[in-house]
């Protein structure tokens, strides 16, 4: 026989064989077998432990947890820093709003300050022209009180009075 008909014919035995031996593996583990997970130190070591994972992967798995609470902690405060982002900008456009309100106050409180300035110059002017006036009437007052008094007394004047005697003198 060649070679090639042996291979052809060797190929189906071995996957027959094959075939079966894989057939056991299929069949649930009897009850008395101590490897079968119901039996012996896995049943009594419980879940996540080092009986199950070894220890390099327990380490993983705490390191994976833990990174997983820092994460949904950091997460937590993420959120809260973007709550307490969006307070504070809403509180610093409320402020911006009553800035502007006062600026606007501070500005018509000016205007109307400068206006009552100017008001008030225009009275002090008036008054102080008022005052001018008051005086010139005065001194036109006083003038003809002044002319009288210099027509009366030259009145007195023209008329001659006696002139007194001189005193006695005692010696």
């Amino acid at each position: 026989m060649s070679t090639r008909l042996r291979s052809w014919l060797l190929l189906p035995l071995l996957t027959f064989a094959g075939c079966q031996s894989a057939k056991e593996m299929l069949y649930e583990p009897k009850p008395n077998d101590p490897n079968d997970g119901y039996e012996g130190s896995f049943a009594e070591a419980g879940i996540n432990t080092d009986m199950d994972f070894g220890p390099k992967q327990s380490r993983l798995l705490d390191e994976h947890i833990k990174l997983k609470n820092d994460f949904s902690a950091l997460q937590r405060r993420y959120d809260d820093a973007i709550i307490e982002k969006q307070n504070l900008l809403g509180q610093l456009t409320g402020e911006k709003t009553t800035l502007e309100r006062e600026k606007a106050l501070r500005a018509q409180a000016e205007a109307e300050a400068e206006m009552l300035r100017s008001r008030r110059r225009e009275l002090e002017a008036k008054i102080l022209s008022l005052s001018i006036e008051k005086a010139k009437l005065e001194q036109s007052a006083l003038l003809a009180k002044i002319d009288a008094l210099n027509s009366s007394l030259s009145d007195v004047m023209s008329n001659p009075v006696e002139a007194a005697a001189p005193p006695p003198e005692r010696r």
